[in-house]
Formats: structure tokens, sequence, C-alpha cells
């Protein structure tokens, strides 16, 4: 199967990896990152050169790597792109050993899934976290990372959601809602 993509100046059709004829969805991690006093969140401006959503806001995250835990493949992403630490525990995890050299990681994160109208299929695992620290840009990644307060947050969503990537806007409507 063919799915649209988004390459530097324009969309185009490419390939989607199959297993047994049904395309892989793409798995992402992204971050709620709550200052300590968990009244302000870390979001950033894209900052990829030539992609249709440079310059929205977004939340930390991005592809999960084969064979890490939750807590590590945030802890990562927010790391790369903001240089904030995140406060352990980064993520609660359960680890399960379901067979020889068969571990399992168990957290609770929200899920939103991208793709449904033809283009390219992601999954957006989010996890809530704590960080401390003074965010900066990643050039050609990330752009004016900063803590924004919680209200302000709820209210650009509300008065101006076309600021934020689509997934970023998705994602921060069900952390709103969610009863966690």
């Amino acid at each position: 199967m063919t799915y649209e993509v988004w390459t530097d100046d324009r969309w185009i059709e490419v390939p989607v990896p199959e297993m047994a004829g049904e395309p892989l969805v793409v798995p992402n991690v992204a971050a709620i990152v709550l200052n300590e006093s968990g009244d302000a969140l870390l979001l950033q401006r894209r900052d990829k050169p030539g992609e249709p959503v440079r310059g929205l806001l977004e939340l930390p995250g991005g592809r999960w790597g084969a064979g890490e835990a939750p807590d590590e493949a945030i802890a990562r992403e927010v790391a790369e792109e903001t240089g904030i630490r995140l406060v352990p525990p980064v993520v609660p995890v359960r680890h399960i050993e379901s067979g020889p050299n068969r571990e399992c990681a168990i957290a609770r994160p929200l899920a939103v899934v991208n793709g449904l109208s033809g283009t390219y299929p992601s999954l957006h695992v989010l996890f809530e976290c704590t960080g401390r620290g003074r965010p900066r840009p990643q050039p050609g990644e990330t752009a004016e990372p900063r803590w924004w307060p919680v209200t302000e947050v709820k209210e650009l969503l509300a008065r101006h959601p076309a600021e934020f990537i689509d997934q970023t806007r998705a994602m921060l409507i069900a952390y709103f809602e969610a009863d966690l």
C-alpha cells in the first residue's frame, strides 16, 4: 500500500511496510512535560525546513526506538529536543518477564492515531512526566521551547487551534479531557 507523506516541499506517495498484507503503524512517543509545580507544560515550535507544519506548536516526542522501554524513549526524546531532564521516575513503568528473553513494560499512556484519512499511519503514545530546567532549541528540529502556563495552553487551544500541529492538538485535547 502507499500513503501520502510530506517531503520538503510536496506530498508524495510512498510504500508503507506491511506484514501479512496489512500496513504497519509507526509508533511515536510524546510527552506532556509539566514543571515541578504542575502549572506549566513544555511546548516547542517545529523547525524542520520545508515542512508545512514548520513554526507550529508541538509536544516533545518522536519515533519510538525498537527495544526501548517507555520511560527510556520519552526521556531520550525530551532531552534531544529541549535539553530538559525529566524527574525520576520519568514514567511509572512496571517490567515483567513473560518468558526467557521476553521482557515487557507496562505503563499508562494516552494514544492518538494519525492517518485515518489516507496519510501515513502513525500512533502517538502520550505520557505525562515532570521536568525541570531551562529548555533550549535544537535548530533545524525545534525552536522556542518554553514552559507555557496550562491556562494559556487551554485558551490557545480554544481560540487558535491552528497554532498547533494536528497531532499535538489532538493529544492536548485528550490529555485535558482524560481523568488521570
